[in-house]
């Protein structure tokens, strides 16, 4: 059934309000590795720039069948009733990020007549000149444009006394462990890729040897999508040389304290976040590529050719080759939002071990092993550059307003 977008409005207070500098809404949604990302890029304009921002909770409506590209600039999909509220003094600039939440962030913009700076983060999904400034990633493979940023990594923002915190409550459970200790951050199946119990088997083996000629231990710990299967098996064949810690939503998670405590990490490919939340310790990350899943049968003609321009757009990507004409026509359908790239976890990986942030596990691949490992902090280098790419954009499109 679909909705009236009358049904997701709520009457607020329309009497302008005087300036007070630069206010910011961080809207989170249900995703908690999305949200983490709007939480850093927040907490960096506060730190670094003195900006007051404030958190917008949205909730959505799981009844809502209208295609978030025909949503506009509406709060349809919105449960009003369980999200905060969105009403005046409106902000100055709201950080969002994922493809429900780009109608919310439009619709706020509208509120303002366009004053409003959208900065969004990920992939929006729909035509890029909704928004103020899209921050992106590798493997979302948007091609460039004026208002995009590409950056290597997620934006992430360690609390360091937490980090300390958590390390000094979880020590006492690892010393008797034999050192290294490799943090082994174990992921789940997605749409596209396949995490079984095959799998799991094959990141436990090749995580033993790795830390075998050492010596070392294991610091394992799963996460929410790490199937009762793969959980299982660690538990079973681990054996006690190692840490496990099965992740449950009602008991502590050593998370935080593995990278304070770890001296290398082994993290599966399907998480972003936990590798950018490793590259951000500065030591040595070893990156499992999870296995794709089939290419999907008996596609209708359309499906075949989506998935044809979109297969052919990641590989050319992936071997780093220059735009043709057929790349750069898809380019230009994406820009429009007609066309929408894979998601590609082999796009990302590769942008990792060019740079020195990764290398692949236990994988024959020369030119990454023989490869020095960054010196640089990648994180705080690329958080800086969108903050002071905020900053300049607010300060031109506050002085045109003024003009």
């Amino acid at each position: 059934m679909s909705e009236s977008p009358r049904r997701h409005l709520r009457v607020v207070n329309t009497v302008p309000q005087p300036a007070q500098g630069p206010r910011v809404w961080l809207l989170l949604g249900e995703r908690q590795g999305d949200n983490a990302q709007v939480l850093a890029l927040g907490r960096a304009l506060t730190q670094d720039l003195g900006w007051p921002c404030e958190v917008k909770q949205i909730r959505y409506d799981p009844n809502c069948d209208v295609p978030f590209r025909q949503r506009g600039a509406t709060l349809i999909g919105v449960d009003v009733g369980r999200s905060d509220s969105l009403s005046e003094p409106w902000p100055d600039v709201v950080v969002a990020v994922g493809r429900r939440a780009a109608p919310v962030s439009r619709w706020l913009k509208d509120q303002t007549s366009g004053r409003i700076l959208n900065v969004h983060l990920g992939r929006p999904r729909i035509a890029y000149h909704h928004f103020d400034l899209i921050v992106t990633t590798p493997q979302y493979g948007l091609p460039s444009a004026p208002n995009v940023i590409t950056l290597t990594l997620p934006i992430i923002m360690h609390d360091d006394a937490a980090l300390d915190f958590e390390a000094r409550r979880w020590e006492s459970q690892l010393r008797n462990l034999p050192r290294p200790w490799t943090a082994v951050f174990v992921g789940g199946a997605t749409s596209q890729l396949r995490f079984d119990r095959e799998v799991g088997a094959d990141l436990l083996a090749r995580a033993k040897a790795h830390v075998g000629g050492a010596n070392g231990s294991l610091l394992v710990t799963t996460s929410p999508r790490t199937s009762m299967d793969v959980t299982d098996l660690f538990e079973n064949e681990i054996g006690r040389a190692h840490f496990l810690h099965r992740w449950s939503r009602h008991a502590p998670n050593p998370y935080q304290a593995f990278l304070r405590l770890a001296d290398d990490f082994i993290v599966t490919s399907d998480s972003v976040s936990m590798i950018a939340e490793a590259v951000d310790m500065m030591k040595p990350l070893y990156v499992f590529q999870v296995p794709r899943r089939e290419k999907q049968r008996n596609m209708g003609v359309l499906q075949t050719l989506r998935h044809y321009f979109r297969s052919r757009r990641e590989n050319r990507l992936i071997a780093g080759l220059h735009p043709d004409l057929t790349d750069r026509f898809y380019d230009g359908l994406t820009r429009i939002g007609h066309a929408r790239p894979r998601r590609s976890v082999d796009v990302f990986e590769r942008q990792l071990y060019q740079v020195g942030l990764a290398r692949p596990l236990d994988r024959l691949e020369e030119t990454a092993r023989e490869r020095a490992w960054s010196p640089r902090r990648v994180p705080k280098e690329e958080r800086d550059l969108v903050v002071a790419k905020i900053r300049d954009q607010f300060a031109a499109k506050h002085a045109a307003q003024q003009a």
